[in-house]
């Protein structure tokens, strides 16, 4: 089906299938996807799994610390493919906003709804196998980056006990990407609240404007203002910039 354009504000359809084209020509394995609804979108899309654990990795330099340069993953290229149950993608290490991959068709006609906590994997057998050697290690790259991963495997306890392990590597700069993998792991868990409040203690930096819009946007606030200025504060070729002008759009639909 074909989306007209629109002479005022892009329809959510429009942002969809920029937000997924995004970087296309780096990837090499999107063109011009055209403007087609969200589930035609996501028939057929698939991320390129580079692009998408330089994703996973982009919180370090949004915080101003370089991370250690982690080799993907076993098994990356079947998360990546995973189906998603929300569309709720918080900003943090082991995380991608390509995860968002389709519009439900409940934000046409009313409000977004609080996303629910990430169910267990089955499989994934090389991947756990990868998040335990991480526990295992003496880096804060690491130890976070595996957090986020196992979190979206439905994983609590070993991400919990990867942000333990990490707690006492993450001083001075790196305490706050800390403090945002906490809020985050939280998010994906169900505890929005918890994170929501998180976030708002938290210093105005990028990725905290973004989680902050988003946790507005998912508790039905105004959320607008905050993920337009993430969208222009994160840099113009990440993937997680055209995330927030997706959910700013999603925020100014007249159901939300």
């Amino acid at each position: 089906m074909i989306t007209p354009k629109s002479a005022s504000q892009p329809s959510l359809q429009d942002l969809t299938a920029r937000f997924l084209a995004a970087r296309a020509a780096t990837g090499g394995e999107v063109e011009n996807p055209g403007e087609v609804v969200p589930h035609e979108v996501v028939g057929g899309f698939r991320a390129p799994t580079r692009l998408t654990w330089d994703e996973a990795l982009a919180v370090f330099r949004l915080f101003g610390v370089e991370p250690e340069m982690l080799p993907i993953p076993p098994e990356w290229a079947a998360v990546v493919n995973l189906d998603t149950e929300g569309v709720g993608v918080p900003l943090a290490a082991g995380l991608f906003p390509q995860r968002f991959r389709q519009v439900p068709g409940a934000f046409a006609t009313g409000p977004v709804g609080t996303p629910s906590a990430a169910h267990p994997q089955p499989g994934f057998t090389a991947l756990r196998g990868w998040i335990k050697k991480a526990l295992k290690s003496k880096s804060a790259t690491n130890l976070l980056v595996a957090a986020g991963v196992a979190t979206v495997l439905g994983d609590h306890a070993d991400a919990d006990a990867a942000l333990v392990a990490a707690e006492e590597l993450c001083t001075g700069a790196w305490r706050a990407i800390w403090e945002n993998q906490h809020a985050a792991v939280l998010w994906l868990r169900g505890n929005q609240a918890q994170a929501a409040r998180l976030w708002a203690s938290a210093d105005d930096r990028p990725a905290i404007v973004f989680n902050r819009g988003l946790s507005a946007l998912f508790g039905g606030n105004p959320a607008a203002s905050q993920l337009r200025a993430a969208a222009i504060a994160l840099p113009a070729s990440s993937g997680w910039s055209h995330l927030a002008s997706l959910y700013a759009g999603i925020a100014e639909s007249p159901a939300n």
